[in-house]
């Protein structure tokens, strides 16, 4: 499947009706939030199911395979099993007891939102819940009305209707929609059936300065038509390698290089400046909700925002919004120019929440450093090792976004797409000359092999080109072959790119 997105064209009395829907969905989410958490609270307080799923947590049966375990496990976790599952319905935690109780809500705003649409939210709020029972989730989070954006659906045939490719009819009510005239969307609507093709369709809004503006956006069945035109000769296999930054790419016949949504870091600078408006607007006008060092003060706290604060919020909203457009534009552009020439990838798998998280070891430095004391003297120690890991960097580049990006546009294009194994084949420490495996520092940019200096990013992603059939080593025979290749085409990229200003010293190294 595959969605199409287009605005609608409102008057003022429509975009009135089209806020009131959205408040009242919001409001029966957060309905549905409290209740479930009540029930949550209500079943963690009982000890015959705390018991049982601390006994289930302490024999590791969710890590187990079934074919591991012997006959009395089996028993013993079905047992325990049984006994969370009985709880569960006890306690009204399922999705047929979310939906019964949304559906006594969801007549108050008949007028607004359809039963459809509120079976919809409670799915969304009892998948929260199955987090929580059976995954790492810890709760469930209340929308502010600013951040609901969209006003679910389950099928094409109620709720938001399509009737005619400018025309959706919702709660009674007919929209008018707004369809370009490019020829992209116009082959989309030429080669579609309403009736057939539909999956179903939603509204969305999405905040600008000036106000929201309200999108239908619609599911069409089929693969979305392809606009790239790949090359004629079939191309090359690729070789890709992630950083938190920067990602490098390197087939037979091209090398890329390139930062990962470069512009960003200025609308992170202009987001940090709205906020600390905001912020220095909040403390002047409610000065008595917070202590003389600047904290605030425990307890429930009545806000007053002025106009100009409550505008500059949205400016924050709409910041953000922009950053997040810019950064997924800036992934499918490179994405498209990779994809052209290439007939087969092979990347190395990045958990890039993992290194997001900080380190919860404290370590000391290796070295000793001489550090000055009040008195004047001084004293040799070793530092502590920073505990903070990568969650900025990622934050502003989205990296997890580009490979999830890049797999499904290979499969789009039905470009094989292969992962080498990172436990048997360590790419970025590997040097093919030797056949050793050498960690670096972060700070070696550079390496040598074969007596030639090689970017650190550009060679890993040369020898994850040149895996050999099983994933799990490299081809050497093919990796010395082409090396004086790969080594002319690094230098004319990187001369290039100094050339052109595009330089980058801790990531590049240059």
């Amino acid at each position: 499947m595959y969605i199409v997105r287009f605005q609608l064209e409102l008057s003022g009395s429509e975009k009135r009706f089209l806020s009131k829907s959205f408040f009242y969905a919001n409001q029966m989410h957060n309905q549905l939030v409290r209740y479930a958490t009540n029930r949550l609270k209500a079943l963690f307080h009982d000890k015959e199911y705390v018991g049982a799923r601390k006994a289930y947590g302490e024999a590791e049966y969710s890590k187990k395979k079934v074919s591991e375990l012997s006959a009395s496990e089996k028993k013993k976790k079905k047992e325990l099993s049984n006994i969370m599952c009985i709880k569960q319905k006890e306690y009204d935690l399922t999705k047929t007891s979310l939906c019964k109780f949304v559906s006594k809500e969801q007549k108050k705003y008949k007028n607004y939102i359809n039963s459809h649409q509120a079976q919809a939210e409670a799915e969304a709020v009892y998948k929260g819940v199955e987090k929580i029972l059976f995954e790492d989730g810890r709760h469930l989070h209340y929308r502010r009305y600013n951040s609901f954006d969209c006003i679910k659906q389950k099928c094409a045939t109620t709720g938001v209707r399509l009737l005619r490719w400018d025309t959706i009819c919702f709660m009674k009510h007919y929209y008018k929609v707004r369809v370009p005239k490019n020829e992209y969307i116009q082959n989309i609507i030429s080669s579609v059936d309403l009736k057939e093709d539909v999956v179903y369709s939603f509204l969305k809004r999405i905040e600008f300065n000036s106000g929201f503006k309200y999108y239908v956006v619609i599911t069409l069945r089929g693969d979305a038509p392809k606009r790239i035109k790949l090359s004629k000769d079939g191309g090359h296999r690729t070789g890709v390698d992630f950083g938190t930054s920067t990602i490098a790419t390197v087939s037979n016949n091209e090398v890329h290089l390139e930062e990962l949504a470069p512009e960003s870091a200025k609308y992170e600078k202009e987001i940090r400046h709205k906020q600390n408006l905001v912020d220095a607007s909040m403390r002047k006008h409610n000065p008595e909700n917070y202590n003389k060092n600047g904290t605030v003060k425990k307890g429930k706290h009545k806000w007053k925002t002025t106009k100009r604060c409550r505008r500059l919020k949205r400016q924050v909203r709409v910041l953000y919004r922009k950053q997040s457009a810019y950064i997924k534009t800036s992934h499918h552009a490179f994405i498209n120019r990779v994809v052209q020439n290439t007939s087969e990838f092979i990347l190395e798998p990045m958990n890039f929440k993992a290194l997001q998280k900080k380190s919860k070891k404290t370590k000391r430095q290796d070295k000793v450093v001489s550090i000055k004391q009040k008195d004047g003297s001084s004293k040799m120690v070793r530092k502590y090792k920073r505990k903070k890991r990568y969650g900025h960097s990622i934050k502003n580049r989205s990296p997890g976004l580009m490979q999830a990006d890049l797999k499904s546009k290979a499969t789009q294009y039905g470009i094989p797409y292969y992962e080498i194994d990172i436990h048997l084949y360590r790419a970025s420490q590997l040097h093919h000359d030797t056949g050793e495996y050498i960690k670096p520092t972060l700070s070696e940019r550079f390496k040598t092999i074969e007596g030639c200096k090689v970017q650190r990013d550009l060679y890993s992603a040369f020898l994850i080109c040149h895996t050999d059939d099983t994933l799990t080593a490299p081809n050497f025979k093919a990796c010395h072959f082409d090396f004086p290749h790969f080594v002319k085409m690094q230098d004319t990229l990187i001369s290039n790119k100094k050339k052109c200003g595009q330089t980058m010293k801790h990531c590049f190294g240059f």
